[in-house]
């Protein structure tokens, strides 16, 4: 006996048009939860939006006095453009929907197959799964991906911040020259109880950012690094206290904030940072994120275009970007290190069968 399909696609398709407003959100809600945890702003941007900072120059004030040499500043000030601009990205999948019967799931979600009006909730719960994956690509890029056309992967979907800045040190708009550039080395478990060097490297960083970087005046300093170096410096920082108390990340947090002479610091940390010793040190709400999903018309769509009318085609189009709004040394401060990424997106990975 056939066993009976109780998905088509005809179901899958008003599916998704009928949850097309909440799903074209679900990519907004994941990256929300990781901006609210690195203090990173989320924009809308319908093609690409343009800042323009000002940069005063300073030093022009002098002595006066009759007959002496009045020397003239050659400009006011400078502007230094920085541009968000979100790049296309899709996410395809074709699925053959004879895969989901009614054997394989009975109830989901809590609700039982209807089998008189065959009205499953797993036709949510497909198309639905689809976007949340998407949105895990996305998120677990936002910091280490790049832009490379001729390779299909969330790492090469668009640019994320870290390699934004790599190009900007290339560019030498980041530089130890410029002040906002430290060698630090890498942030490695202590190795006795008497080394403390992840600790004091940290403190060093810190305190070496610009007095303006490390004051609440003009926001709030914030230090994004992955648990790699808060682990690091945490055991370090144990040692130090000669293991008379255990330092909670709030006691490191406290005594990093006394010991750089940053009152105000904030520690940011997220699993899409990954793992590593990139430090950025940087004023509050000085990263963007760019999206233009809630703008996209039919942003997850079914289609059938296959011979097999069982072969249904999941389309999802939407574009993404980043960006440093300021890396003046007053508002921002990075070292050498780099960050791997983790690999954190959906549960599994199918392997492609090859024909020897």
């Amino acid at each position: 006996m056939t066993e009976e399909k109780i998905i088509n696609v005809s179901d899958l398709t008003q599916a998704a048009k009928r949850y097309d407003p909440i799903l074209r959100v679900l990519p907004f809600f994941t990256l929300q939860e990781a901006a609210k945890a690195l203090g990173l702003n989320i924009m809308e941007v319908k093609n690409e939006d343009v800042l323009v900072t000002r940069l005063r120059q300073a030093g022009g004030t002098g002595p006066y006095a009759p007959g002496l040499t009045i020397n003239y500043k050659d400009e006011v000030m400078k502007f230094r453009e920085s541009t968000l601009k979100p790049e296309l990205v899709y996410a395809a999948t074709k699925d053959n929907i004879t895969n989901y019967t009614e054997k394989q799931v009975l109830v989901a979600a809590g609700k039982p197959l209807d089998h008189k009006s065959k009205q499953h909730p797993l036709e949510k719960m497909i198309v639905e799964s689809e976007v949340v994956s998407h949105a895990e690509d996305v998120l677990f890029s936002l910091f280490h991906a790049e832009r490379v056309n001729s390779t299909h992967s969330p790492m090469t979907a668009f640019t994320g911040f870290y390699p934004m800045l790599d190009y900007l040190v290339k560019e030498g708009d980041i530089a130890a020259s410029a002040g906002n550039l430290k060698t630090t080395g890498a942030f490695t478990t202590p190795s006795s109880n008497t080394d403390y060097e992840a600790y004091e490297n940290l403190v060093e960083f810190i305190r070496s950012a610009h007095a303006m970087l490390r004051s609440p005046i003009g926001g709030t300093p914030q230090l994004i690094c992955a648990e790699t170096v808060t682990n690091a410096a945490r055991k370090a920082l144990q040692n130090k206290l000669k293991n008379f108390e255990y330092p909670t990340m709030a006691r490191l947090l406290e005594c990093l904030r006394s010991d750089a002479n940053c009152a105000t610091l904030e520690i940011k940390t997220h699993e899409c940072l990954g793992t590593g010793s990139k430090l950025v040190l940087q004023k509050a709400g000085n990263m963007d994120i760019g999206m233009n999903t809630n703008k996209s018309k039919d942003f997850m769509q079914v289609r059938n275009p296959f011979e097999d009318p069982n072969e249904v085609q999941f389309w999802i189009q939407a574009a993404y970007g980043t960006r440093v709004r300021e890396v003046h040394q007053k508002k921002f401060l990075t070292n050498e290190q780099s960050n791997k990424a983790l690999d954190l997106s959906g549960d599994y990975v199918a392997v492609k069968e090859t024909t020897p």
